[in-house]
């Protein structure tokens, strides 16, 4: 992917601007256990970040129970919403890198599983949220990722040409979901996937620390 220059990034949430994954497989945790699964760990819930809840669920669950998914969804989102924040942090350097990013006029906006209305409160939470010409999330109606609708949606409500944009995230839903939208790609390995998992997804940048993306603009 060959781009003029980058004057747009939109950035995934979970696994690229927080570290928010206690939080995530903490709530994910407690709906297994109400319903009778006690066989994991926070840590084998973390590779499944970034994942729909349907997705998550469908696989967390053991098959007699795919029944309950609709209510194990609802049951996540009333138990992870007033914890969202209990253990979720920046990861380094983000608050510092994005507040460069904005003086030096690059465009920002967000492409995440959350919803909108979480996404600006988290963002808000830790006083980056004015820098963001769009938090977008996925709202009723929008197509999970790697599905490109999010991207474009950005794409066409900011009128910023997509090879002057940078999709950046923290997974292979992200890597595709960029691709899909043919804009550049920008893979983080320090989220969910690590550095050789980042490379066999051929993103166009590979990042090990957030404050490398000044390296790109």
């Amino acid at each position: 992917m060959k781009i003029m220059s980058i004057k747009n990034i939109i950035f995934d949430v979970d696994g690229t601007l927080l570290d928010s994954k206690r939080d995530i497989a903490g709530a994910q945790l407690w709906v297994l256990r109400q319903l009778g699964v006690d066989r994991y760990s926070a840590e084998d819930l973390y590779p499944h970040i970034g994942k729909t809840l349907q997705e998550t669920f469908s696989l967390l669950l053991p098959r007699g129970l795919h029944r309950h998914i609709p209510e194990a969804a609802v049951m996540y989102r009333d138990y992870y919403r007033p914890r969202a924040l209990d253990h979720t942090t920046l990861f380094p350097g983000v608050k510092e890198t994005v507040e460069i990013l904005h003086h030096k006029r690059i465009n920002l906006a967000t492409a995440t599983t959350k919803s909108s209305e979480t996404t600006t409160k988290v963002l808000q939470h830790f006083g980056i949220a004015q820098y963001f010409s769009q938090i977008q999330g996925t709202d009723d109606g929008i197509p999970h990722k790697p599905d490109p609708y999010i991207i474009r949606k950005v794409l066409k409500e900011q009128k910023w040409k997509k090879e002057e944009t940078l999709m950046t995230g923290d997974t292979d839903r992200d890597i595709f979901c960029g691709k899909n939208a043919g804009v550049a790609v920008c893979g983080v390995t320090f989220g969910t996937f690590n550095e050789d998992q980042m490379h066999a997804l051929h993103p166009d940048f590979i990042i090990q620390s957030f404050p490398q993306l000044l390296t790109l603009v």
